[in-house]
């Protein structure tokens, strides 16, 4: 007995100490989270996280205010700002990039294999504010994007299937005849019972669903040499789904304003995800009074194509508020336009927009003119804003003119007035009657009618009009 003590005492020691060490080894995980977490709201560690943004984001200056982490909520980021480009900083006050908190939730196995993927990304009030100074300079013309911009190209009208029954639908165009190869007679036909089952893919496994949740997200687009916005988005909301599984949501936006002007109110998106393509199923929108049709795709590649259909069906519209307390009114007016392009690269943008109306009046004070028609073709190519024709055509006054808007702030455009000699001068007189002499006139084949060509050129911050073929040059009101 006496020899046995020693031994047990050994082995409720051993035990004692495994328990120890099991202990130690059981704490270090909530130790380490704990010390992770210290660490990540210091500044350097703020610091940290902010410096691996910006190398993300241009090198534009980013800031974090506090971050923390753990395996069940996972990553989390509060008060992430990334500043204007330096030369903005003094004329735009408000941050590029304003998140309240970023909330992301990895994909733990893939990242400890090393290859980081997010589940799911939440962004609570996150804002931009970006300048059309900014886009101007991203849209000048650079290389050839490597992505192409007919990636998700659809092979019919998006927003077809909300258009009246009566309305003509375009038909697809039959592709060319395959050639037939010389002493070759060509295979014949095959016949429809003879005609191969089509093959199925096997579907591949279940991906979950990766999510981007918005809350309260705005953007604004500003201008330097205005203090109201040019536009702005308020309160957008709702999940974006971005990978895996197929599946359906919806956005709602709250406001969109143009110049302080509201155009759309409580708008609900419908989404639809296959991946890598993210659709805008076609939807009917009221803005300011006019019925539209919308729908959109843009596809998770690289460069992020996007494209965009919108129609106004033929209709009565309400009268449109003009500057002065004047008023223009049309019996009749369409709209449609299409909007394409890699949307993190301006430089690639392009759209087309073509608008046709009938009966148009417009009142200016207690002058009156009426137009039988009226057309106007707008056209978007790298980074040039074209008006290629517009044109109001009536019995006693027409107006014809086109303009271009460059990438780098310069325009130039013209608005030939056609009427007779004394309207056309009288017009001209109320729009600028300071400018002496008389505007010179040209004629033309009708004896009755003359025509005034009104040339528009310069910086948009300076611009300066010529009032008739080599007439005086005022700067533009």
């Amino acid at each position: 007995m006496t020899e046995a003590t020693p031994s047990g005492a050994c082995r409720r020691r051993g035990c004692r100490r495994w328990r120890r060490w099991l202990a130690a080894l059981c704490a270090l995980p909530p130790l380490g989270l704990a010390l992770s977490n210290l660490w990540l709201a210091t500044p350097a560690g703020c610091a940290w996280i902010a410096a691996k943004i910006q190398q993300h984001c241009a090198g534009l200056e980013t800031r974090v205010g506090g971050a923390s982490w753990s395996p069940w909520n996972g990553v989390t980021l509060r008060e992430v700002v990334i500043s204007q480009p330096a030369e903005l900083r003094e004329a735009i006050a408000e941050p590029l990039v304003h998140i309240g908190s970023l909330r992301l939730m990895p994909v733990w196995p893939a990242c400890l294999r090393g290859h980081p993927a997010v589940r799911a990304a939440d962004l609570e009030s996150p804002r931009i504010v970006v300048s059309v100074q900014m886009l101007s300079h991203l849209a000048q013309p650079t290389a050839a994007p490597t992505t192409p911009l007919l990636a998700i190209e659809p092979a019919a009208p998006l927003v077809a299937a909300l258009l009246p029954a009566h309305q003509p639908q375009p038909q697809p165009t039959p592709g060319p005849a395959a050639p037939v190869q010389p002493g070759l007679a060509p295979a014949p036909d095959t016949p429809p019972h003879a005609q191969p089952a089509p093959t199925t893919t096997p579907a591949g496994p279940s991906i979950p669903t990766g999510w981007i949740r918005l809350h309260h997200a705005s953007l604004r687009l500003v201008s330097i040499a205005s203090p109201v916005p040019v536009m702005e988005l308020a309160d957008l909301s709702g999940n974006l789904p971005v990978s895996g599984d197929a599946a359906s949501s919806a956005l709602s936006l709250a406001s969109l304003t143009a110049h302080g002007t509201p155009l759309l109110t409580d708008f609900q998106a419908p989404l639809a995800w296959r991946s890598p393509v993210l659709s805008l199923k076609p939807v009917a929108a009221t803005l300011m009074g006019v019925h539209f049709l919308f729908a959109g795709k843009l596809a998770l590649l690289s460069g992020l194509p996007l494209q965009l259909e919108v129609q106004m069906p033929k209709q009565s519209p309400a009268p449109l508020a003009l500057a002065g307390g004047g008023e223009a009114r049309a019996a009749q007016l369409a709209t449609s336009g299409r909007f394409r392009g890699l949307l993190l690269a301006p430089s690639t943008w392009q759209g087309d927009c073509y608008a046709e109306s009938s009966a148009v009046s417009i009142h200016t004070g207690v002058h009156h003119a009426s137009f039988d028609s009226g057309t106007c073709s707008i056209a978007l190519r790298g980074g040039n804003l074209s008006c290629l024709d517009a044109r109001l055509v009536g019995e006693e006054l027409s107006l014809l003119g086109n303009a271009t808007l460059f990438a780098d702030g310069r325009a130039a455009g013209v608005v030939r007035l056609v009427a007779s000699s004394e309207t056309t001068v009288g017009i001209v007189k109320r729009l600028f009657p300071k400018v002496e002499p008389d505007p010179s006139l040209t004629p033309m084949a009708t004896p009755q009618r003359v025509a005034c060509d009104l040339e528009v050129f310069g910086n948009l911050n300076d611009l300066q009009i010529r009032l008739g073929q080599n007439g005086p040059v005022v700067p533009l009101p």
